[in-house]
């Protein structure tokens, strides 16, 4: 072989070295590019997962608010109406006493006094409940949407 062809060959033979290099680190360069958007794609995924539990956890939690909230006020309703028919039982028993027809126009008109006033009394006790009611109910909610929005506008702000 004469000096010329070594000389060739070693240049093709450096060459060749250099794009398996090349080939090499941009291969390389591609793996850890493959790696990176995998891991943030999981993170992504992770995100998400994360959101749906946290959002069926605030639904669960504005359920169990709400069924024992529906309890209170079936029971608050019922002792009402307990409360009311015991008074009308009294308010008979009063009436089936009078002796004169003055009498009981009088506890009639008493009756209906006191059914009135105990009417717009046991109406805005329900109510106050049922407004206290829906507020708790809307708060696990109203959380989990202020802490959505707060971590998906941090990003945008940043």
């Amino acid at each position: 072989m004469t000096a010329t062809k070594k000389n060739t060959s070693q240049k093709t033979a450096q060459e060749t070295v250099k794009t398996v290099e090349a080939a090499m680190a941009a291969g390389q360069e591609t793996i850890e590019n493959v790696v990176k958007a995998g891991t943030e794609a999981f993170k992504g995924y992770e995100d998400v997962v994360s959101y749906g539990k946290d959002n069926v956890d605030a639904l669960m939690k504005s359920n169990a608010i709400f069924v024992q909230g529906f309890q209170d006020i079936n029971s608050m309703i019922f002792g009402l109406a307990q409360a009311s028919l015991e008074n009308s039982v009294t308010a008979t028993k009063t009436m089936l006493g009078c002796k004169t027809p003055k009498d009981l126009i009088d506890a009639q008109a008493e009756l209906a006094r006191t059914s009135y006033a105990s009417a717009l009394e046991d109406s805005r006790k329900i109510s106050d409940l049922t407004a206290k009611v829906a507020e708790a109910v809307s708060l696990p909610i109203s959380k989990q949407v202020n802490k959505t929005v707060e971590k998906f506008s941090n990003p945008i702000a940043a």
